[in-house]
């Protein structure tokens, strides 16, 4: 008797293992994808509190107008006016959130949006809103209104 799998037993195991690829990949994808806009919501949480800070120490009436001016620190490359981070998942900008005012300041919050790709293009702010969000998002793209929902951001409003 011969040892060794028959065709019929190699193609029932490859079926098998494509079938579990094509249900897996996609879930490990969107759990990638929620990382990193978890990512962007702590980064923003943390400029959002420095820009804070730089106005209650000035009074409360000045606004930073530079990421130089705040005490927190990002990782990535900035503009040549100081106002832009460029990571390598997002974009952040400083007091581009003009509908979503830091409360007890005068200041427009940051918004991280999402660089590049096809399948995902969002901005995420915090817009402090009195109804209880914390952080909104926004797309036009499905696959991109699916993660902030997946997330329970505020899809509603808008940081412009």
């Amino acid at each position: 008797m011969k040892k060794g799998f028959t065709l019929i037993e190699v193609l029932v195991v490859v079926i098998i293992v494509t079938v579990l690829t094509t249900v897996a990949v996609p879930k490990y994808m969107r759990s990638i994808e929620r990382s990193r806009a978890v990512e962007a919501m702590t980064n923003i949480k943390a400029l959002n509190e420095a820009v804070y800070a730089y106005s209650v120490e000035s009074g409360g009436s000045q606004c930073p107008v530079s990421f130089k001016k705040i005490a927190v620190m990002v990782n990535g490359t900035l503009n040549n006016n100081n106002t832009v981070i460029t990571t390598r998942n997002f974009t952040y900008t400083l007091n581009a959130a003009t509908n979503a005012l830091i409360p007890g300041t005068d200041c427009a919050g940051v918004t991280a949006k999402r660089n590049g790709g096809a399948k995902y293009d969002y901005v995420i702010w915090n817009p402090y809103l009195v109804n209880g969000s914390t952080l909104g998002c926004t797309s036009t793209v499905q696959a991109s209104i699916d993660i902030c929902n997946s997330l329970q951001l505020d899809t509603t409003a808008s940081p412009y």
